[in-house]
């Protein structure tokens, strides 16, 4: 094989690179670290165009569709761009309002108690037969008496450091809202001209891709297609559990009803896991008042989460990530050990990205198989 003069010199510049980071590798890797803490802003505010824009279009199709003027078209791209981002601050605002008194609340009757709840439930557990022999197997009534007593004090202390790292990140406020304010500026500048901005990129990579362009939007496509049907029907299911939890709850009369139903609601969010992350946490907050109706929302929430993800989930949500149950599980799972919440939202999109590219790979090498065999056998 011999190389042209072009390639010669590309290898040539490929190896003094390679020669350079391994030399200056501490240097490297900070350049890289301070790039990447300052692009962080520009990266957030990526991320909230794509949400943002998911309601934008929708605000700009009503607009069209209701208001069939002629002006309506020249500013339908601002007046749906402060529309969506009314919503969300709406949204945002009613939450906080709605959730924080009642954690506060909380926080407060658990910090003051003596924890005569959890002895409460001790007690319950003592007169149930059938864990009789369990609690003495685990060492009996004293032992599991100190276990939990153990577990709820690390649980509380848990949540004290949580606070305390709360309330020092206050600190940095100042810091916080600049880069909040960036990276929502920068996200308005890609949402007003995302055509052109689109159209920008697609030239730069047809040019410098070549005859990888086409791969390259290809695998695009599937990632803004599984992306936004992830969290388009995540989100439909996750107001359909939040509001069917929240009429429940008010019905039965469980205290913090709409606290709880919002936490779950938005836990809804992660597939499969997400809904009891918000129910361990309703169960705290309602084990602060009764243990037994702590108890009877745990059982509320498992009735509603069967009728919820049998009748309704397969119907709104259905298979709008194309991705198989057991994936899922793997895709969260891993998501989770890499990035916490946020790896576990984006990793079942991701997932599903892969897995279409994997079977549309499989699909195709199978077809040229059988167009292969049928023209060896002619």
């Amino acid at each position: 094989m011999k190389f042209t003069k072009n390639q010669f010199i590309w290898l040539a510049v490929l190896f003094f690179i390679c020669f350079l980071i391994y030399t200056y590798w501490e240097t490297v890797v900070s350049i890289c670290n301070t790039i990447f803490v300052a692009s962080q802003p520009f990266l957030v505010g990526a991320g909230i165009a794509f949400v943002v824009n998911i309601l934008m279009s929708f605000y700009e199709k009503i607009l069209i569709k209701f208001i069939p003027f002629g002006f309506i078209t020249k500013i339908k791209r601002p007046i749906s761009l402060l529309l969506a981002f009314a919503t969300i601050g709406l949204v945002f605002t009613w939450v906080v309002f709605t959730v924080l008194p009642d954690l506060i609340d909380s926080i407060n009757t658990l910090i003051s108690q003596d924890r005569s709840a959890i002895n409460n439930l001790i007690n319950w557990l003592l007169k149930n037969k059938s864990l009789q022999k369990i609690i003495q197997d685990l060492g009996g009534v004293t032992q599991v008496r100190e276990l939990i007593n153990s577990y709820s004090a690390q649980l509380l202390q848990q949540i004290m450091n949580g606070l305390t790292n709360f309330l020092t990140s206050l600190t940095s406020l100042p810091s916080t809202l600049i880069n909040l304010f960036i990276s929502i500026v920068f996200s308005c500048y890609v949402l007003a001209g995302k055509e052109k901005l689109g159209n920008q990129v697609n030239r730069l990579v047809d040019v410098y891709l070549g005859r990888y362009g086409k791969t390259f939007h290809y695998v695009v496509a599937i990632l803004n297609n599984r992306f936004r049907n992830f969290f388009v029907y995540q989100s439909i299911e996750a107001c359909i559990l939040g509001t069917l939890c929240y009429i429940g709850m008010r019905i039965f009369n469980f205290p913090y009803a709409a606290t709880i139903s919002i936490l779950i609601g938005f836990s809804a969010m992660i597939p499969v896991v997400g809904a009891y992350i918000g129910v361990t946490i309703g169960t705290i907050l309602i084990m602060t008042h009764s243990v037994t109706l702590a108890l009877l929302f745990v059982a509320y929430v498992v009735i509603l989460q069967q009728f919820e993800g049998n009748l309704i989930y397969p119907y709104v949500v259905g298979g709008s990530t194309g991705l198989p149950g057991i994936w899922v599980i793997l895709a969260i799972t891993i998501g989770s050990a890499l990035g916490g919440i946020l790896g576990m939202l984006v990793s079942v999109p991701v997932a599903a990205t892969l897995y279409q590219i994997v079977k549309d790979n499989v699909v195709k090498r199978e077809e040229a198989k059988a167009v292969a065999s049928i023209e060896n056998s002619d």
